[in-house]
């Protein structure tokens, strides 16, 4: 059998990310808007954006778009404008706001005593089959980062067996965001010569040699034994800490000019040690957090310890808010991902845990706790180190000032998980004989109509990795179509037939707009870089003088940014049969952050927004959300016939 091609071989075959014609965004643009506005409104907003297309000033802004696409090695977006604007750029903390997280499912020898309670477990203890379950993923994770190395993780393919960008996957490990003054940057080092894990145990951290040298220059991958007696081997090592590090970590959850200022501090203080420490904690494969405490493992509890961290020492506690990824596993077993979202996307980092999930911990299964005299460490055979930083009174005020912070960000969020398990994507294909994801996007239109009587500008992820170094477009799931749906769907004066039509077109408008948007086709970012290079247009007038042009209307009329206020920022995974949720913050205080897995039987809703008086808590949105999907299953039903019963 002829061996797939190698990771990144196909790289050289991919296109160029496609600039849109002026003509497609705008039209594109206008037609998104007609559902927000009145007649009136949108006549006014039509004469705006033809006196654009007619001006040298747009005209002007292409070319020199152009120019930027001809000069940039890769993609215009990425290369120039988009991961600053996207995520570096942005001051708020990352905890909720930026991070996103994954749920892991029970292990297939999880000790039942561990998950009895809600999973609730004493404090201040570490459990030995968290330990057992840790070890595994570290070295299930290790391998996967090995398969990437060697390319041979298999190039993802579309139909008509046309490659897909795999850069994402090189940005996966020993990636960090790291704080700068306005401006965040993304430090990465060769995952091909980095040897440690950074390990988080009750708030101090520690770097772990995972590779151990046979011979000279060959370093072979640790045991999952080795690995597990090296975290028994921290764990001694903490439990018997007589002078333990202030709880720096929590200065990673706070704002991100505050965080690079109490950085530059941490660093001009002690420059030698601290430097020395943080490379290597930002040039660490990924960290791990063990967590000697458990919030419980229903679904609002366990998405606020992935969200904010270990909950028995404080919010922001026990994490690396920055580091592209970290595996968490509690005292009671359970495990998630929290990720960084800058350098890759959820989807991609998504697979790895997939993959540290396929095999269950091997080996007897244990629930009992580790006690500190009751395990021996084995130093001479463990590679580690604990990173000491010193503190003074200014450091301690940072820290105390990130803790305020990350205490308000958390109370401020409420996020759940809804598993919904009455059908899935087998039913709406057989019976709803709609689009899966299209389906869901308008059960999620309807409950936000239901609840707040009138709809609202829609994001939805598009991958655009057909593209070199693609990564994301918007889908304007808000359509004319969308809108005739929700408002019609409750209207007793319409059929059973007529409201099924109205399913019917809002759904293909959906797709429609999906495949125009995955073809690098959206008018969103292409509105976006052209609105930034507006801001700095220059001219030469009659007298020779270079002046700044003034921004054209159609970046300052106000639907412009109404449109983009998502209240609903929505975006689809995988089926994630061993996920059990996932799920980023809103991105609008008076909004809803909503990402959901969409498997044959089953659908789960990750969902996060605030305690505000705009937005109901979570748990009334799934109360709506689920008799949405009964409705929408009993019209089907009633117009098509229960053909199926899955």
């Amino acid at each position: 059998m002829p061996s797939s091609p190698a990771t990144f071989s196909l790289q050289h075959t991919l296109p160029k990310l496609p600039v849109p014609s002026l003509e497609e965004s705008c039209a594109l643009y206008l037609k998104s808007l007609i559902p927000l506005q009145t007649k009136e409104e949108h006549e006014k907003t039509r004469s705006i954006v033809a006196d654009f297309l007619a001006s040298d000033l747009s005209k002007s802004l292409q070319q020199r778009l152009v120019d930027i696409d001809h000069a940039s090695p890769t993609n215009w977006l990425e290369d120039n404008f988009w991961l600053k604007k996207a995520y570096l750029e942005w001051r708020e903390p990352l905890m909720v706001n930026s991070n996103w997280y994954i749920l892991g499912q029970v292990d297939a020898g999880h000790p039942k005593q561990l998950i009895a309670n809600n999973g609730v477990q004493p404090k201040g203890l570490f459990s030995q089959f968290q330990v057992q379950r840790a070890a595994h993923m570290i070295r299930r994770g290790l391998e996967y980062k090995e398969i990437i190395d060697r390319e041979e993780l298999p190039v993802d393919m579309m139909r008509g067996n046309k490659a897909l960008c795999m850069w994402q996957y090189s940005r996966i490990f020993s990636v960090t965001r790291v704080p700068l003054h306005h401006c965040d940057t993304l430090v990465q080092a060769n995952a091909k010569e980095i040897r440690h894990i950074a390990v988080l145990l009750r708030d101090q951290v520690y770097t772990l040699n995972v590779y151990k040298e046979v011979e000279k220059n060959v370093w072979i991958l640790l045991t999952t034994e080795e690995i597990e007696n090296a975290l028994l081997t921290l764990i001694g090592h903490v439990e018997k800490l007589s002078e333990a590090n202030v709880p720096l970590s929590v200065l990673t959850s706070w704002q991100r000019d505050n965080w690079a200022v109490a950085r530059n501090h941490l660093l001009a203080m002690e420059p030698t040690l601290h430097r020395s420490n943080l490379d290597k904690i930002e040039t660490a494969l990924f960290a791990v957090a063990l967590d000697d405490y458990s919030n419980g493992i229903d679904n609002a509890s366990w998405t606020k310890t992935m969200f904010c961290g270990h909950q028995g020492l404080g919010n922001g506690h026990n994490r690396w808010f920055d580091k592209s990824f970290t595996l968490v596993v509690e005292n009671n077993g359970m495990c998630g991902f929290s990720g960084e979202h800058s350098p890759v996307d959820a989807l991609t980092v998504s697979y790895i845990f997939d993959y540290m999930l396929q095999v269950p911990t091997p080996g007897e299964k244990s629930h009992a706790f580790i006690h500190p005299s009751s395990h021996v460490t084995h130093h001479d055979q463990v590679v580690f180190e604990h990173l000491k930083f010193k503190t003074d009174a200014k450091l301690n005020h940072f820290i105390a000032e990130a803790q305020i912070t990350a205490d308000a960000t958390a109370a401020l969020s409420d996020s759940n998980v809804l598993v919904f398990k009455d059908y899935g994507t087998n039913w709406i294909k057989k019976t709803g004989r709609v689009p899966p994801d299209a389906f869901y996007q308008m059960v999620l239109q309807l409950a936000y109509y239901r609840i707040h009587q009138t709809v609202t500008p829609t994001y939805e992820t598009a991958a655009t990795r057909k593209y070199l170094r693609g990564r994301t477009e918007t889908i304007r799931t808000l359509s004319v179509d969308s809108k005739a749906l929700v408002e019609g769907f409750d209207n007793d004066q319409l059929g059973d037939a007529e409201k099924y039509q109205l399913l019917v077109k809002a759904t293909s408008a959906h797709r429609e707009y999906t495949a125009i948007a995955s073809d690098g086709h959206g008018c969103d970012r292409h509105l976006l870089v052209l609105r930034l290079l507006n801001a700095d247009h220059q001219v030469l007038t009659d007298q020779g003088e270079l002046v700044q042009v003034p921004m054209h209307p159609i970046f300052t009329d106000p639907i412009h940014g109404q449109s983009q206020v998502w209240r609903l920022s929505t975006s689809g995974l995988h089926a994630g049969i061993r996920l059990m949720g996932t799920g980023f913050g809103t991105v609008y205080p008076d909004g809803y952050g909503i990402n959901y897995m969409a498997a044959p039987t089953l659908v789960k809703f990750g969902i996060e927004s605030k305690n505000v008086p705009e937005t109901v808590s979570t748990e009334k949105l799934m109360e709506v959300m689920q008799g949405v999907l009964l409705d929408l299953k009993s019209l089907c039903e009633r117009v098509n016939g229960n053909v199926s019963k899955l």
